[in-house]
């Protein structure tokens, strides 16, 4: 069986092969020599400090909101998509007075400008820089980030299922991110990239507190138990990524285009818009298309959103190959009917 999901993905047997080792100590020296090469490697990927704690997607974005949102605090929240009204779920848990702008589509650079000049006192704006329950990404992040910076904000961005994959622009105070998407790694390890200190006040779970995560560091090392052989795991899927540089996002850029060209289904985000990582079709028999595909050894996800009962999503992360796509588009071809 291949999984074509926005996550978990079909991970190459090398790197399947590189979480086989016994885990050790995590406060001895082989431990940190591991620990310094996934470092070093997700610094090459983007230019802030990144942060490594057990954990999934989730788990990074909840903690970017609690050690950079304290209670009381305005956020500027821009909604697309199911994991947006998630974002703004765990901003108002925190105690944010969120300001929740949903769109069908991202609000363009100089919407947002036009929202933080009449929210002035906004501390942060929260988006989504890849949304996979609609197969739509902020393409315009450059733009935002001078406009944000201008405002005195912050911009926190869940990039769970899009970076490194989807481009991701220098800049981004915080980015949330997790080893199991476009990383090629198994679940198991949140990932923060901070180019800016933690600000928060008052109450952060010790688990989530970066300050804590940040001064251990020093020693290479991490307050708390790491996820080993996921590091294991990233450590080889880095080094493949690297490796193929710029290539590693037209791959999936070409993956995405060709099955947007084969599938007869109207896709959910216009193209402009479109996931390097995911596609999202609209569909009026989604159960019966995901059946048909497993009966020919794919998985695929079912809709999410305002799309969950009309609507598939195909994602091209992982050991996905030009004839796997193919034999998916041919028995979507043949199953779905247009929603």
């Amino acid at each position: 069986m291949k999984y074509l999901t926005p996550g978990p993905i079909q991970l190459p047997k090398f790197v399947v092969e590189a979480m086989a080792k016994q885990p050790p100590f995590h406060r001895g020296e082989e431990f940190k020599k591991l620990f310094k090469s996934v470092l070093e490697k997700l610094e090459a990927l983007y230019q802030a400090r990144p942060l490594v704690l057990p954990g999934t997607g989730t788990l990074a974005v909840d903690t970017m909101i609690y050690n950079y949102v304290n209670p009381g605090e305005r956020v500027l929240a821009l909604v697309y998509g199911e994991f947006g009204k998630r974002a703004v779920e765990s901003a108002k848990i925190r105690g944010a007075e969120v300001v929740e702008v949903e769109r069908d589509l991202p609000p363009a650079p100089d919407e947002v400008d036009d929202l933080l000049r009449r929210n002035r006192d906004v501390k942060a704006v929260l988006l989504i820089h890849n949304e996979t329950s609609t197969g739509i990404a902020y393409k315009k992040l450059k733009e935002l980030i001078d406009i944000v910076k201008a405002h005195g904000a912050l911009l926190l961005v869940d990039s769970v299922s899009g970076f490194p994959a989807e481009p991701l622009p220098p800049g981004v105070d915080v980015v949330a991110t997790a080893s199991h998407k476009a990383l090629l790694a198994p679940p198991g390890a949140a990932i923060v990239y901070t180019a800016t200190p933690p600000r928060y006040t008052t109450g952060v779970p010790p688990t989530m507190d970066l300050k804590k995560f940040i001064k251990t560091l020093e020693h290479l090392e991490t307050p708390y138990t790491p996820p080993i052989p996921i590091l294991f795991a990233l450590d080889t899927s880095l080094s493949y990524i690297l490796e193929l540089g710029e290539r590693y996002t037209y791959m999936h850029r070409e993956r995405v285009d060709y099955l947007y060209a084969s599938v007869k289904l109207q896709p959910v985000p216009p193209a402009d818009v479109r996931s390097s990582t995911v596609t999202t079709f609209m569909c009026e028999n989604p159960k019966e298309v995901m059946a048909k595909l497993r009966d020919a050894g794919y998985v695929v996800a079912g809709g999410m959103y305002k799309y969950r009962e009309r609507s598939i999503r195909i994602g091209v992360m992982g050991d996905v190959s030009l004839d796997d796509l193919k034999r998916v588009a041919e028995v979507v071809n043949n199953v779905a009917r247009r929603g």
